[in-house]
């Protein structure tokens, strides 16, 4: 009687321990997942100076990420320009789809901007954060923001320290025409392809070698001659 009992007491344990597990797992599942920004560095300086008159707009991608399970269906993420935003919602720029795709664990949202005439002396900015809602909920804590300065004024590219100085070395305003002028690239805020990378530095070398043939060294505005690793 008693082996009985005991057989019966450790069934009715591992009995009550499965429906725990599973009750466990479907509150997990039916939770909200929660979501971060990828995109690095977790900004951008945008500007209009570096393509033709005629483009009135563009569009800066932010990258996020889930934690958690996918889900059969589209989920929405919230963002929200936080207090303080110098740029106006509808007029410097509007948030595209902000959507995270059935099945999916990444997304890509498309911030639309948009040339106005006040930028070509002022550089405007917004952060949007994220928000929880029904879909999400804010995933790690240093990464739930991105800011977006938009201007029509020429500046130095948010990544040309971590990618372009390798190729083309420090930074200078002079540079930067030159390159503009030569690549005809207009986006330097967003990573190359190294082969495109090595394409530019080569273009931009024989370039350098063709002009001061032509007219001698170019000089910048800190009076130092324009060179390339």
């Amino acid at each position: 009687m008693k082996l009985i009992a005991k057989r019966g007491l450790v069934m009715m344990i591992i009995t009550l321990t499965f429906l725990s597990c599973k009750r466990d797992k479907e509150l997990l599942f039916n939770e909200p997942g929660a979501i971060y920004v990828t995109s690095l560095p977790d900004s951008t300086v945008f500007t209009f100076a570096t393509s033709p008159d005629v483009k009135v707009t563009d569009t800066v991608l932010i990258t996020y990420r889930i934690i958690g399970n996918a889900a059969a269906k589209d989920r929405q993420i919230r963002l929200e320009p936080r207090d303080g935003a110098t740029a106006k919602a509808g007029y410097h720029y509007k948030i595209g789809p902000a959507l995270v795709k059935a099945n999916a664990f990444s997304a890509t949202v498309p911030v639309y901007v948009y040339r106005k005439p006040g930028l070509k002396d002022s550089t405007v900015n917004v952060i949007l954060d994220i928000k929880e809602n029904a879909d999400f909920k804010p995933g790690f804590t240093n990464q739930l923001r991105y800011k977006i300065s938009i201007s029509d004024v020429l500046s130095k590219p948010t990544i040309w320290d971590a990618v372009w100085a390798s190729y083309f070395g420090s930074y200078s305003v002079v540079k930067f025409k030159f390159l503009l002028a030569v690549t005809g690239k207009t986006n330097w805020n967003s990573s190359p392809l190294p082969q495109d990378s090595r394409y530019l530095s080569q273009k931009a070398k024989n370039e350098l070698l063709a002009y001061n043939q032509a007219h001698g060294p170019l000089i910048d505005e800190f009076g130092i001659e324009v060179t390339f690793p």
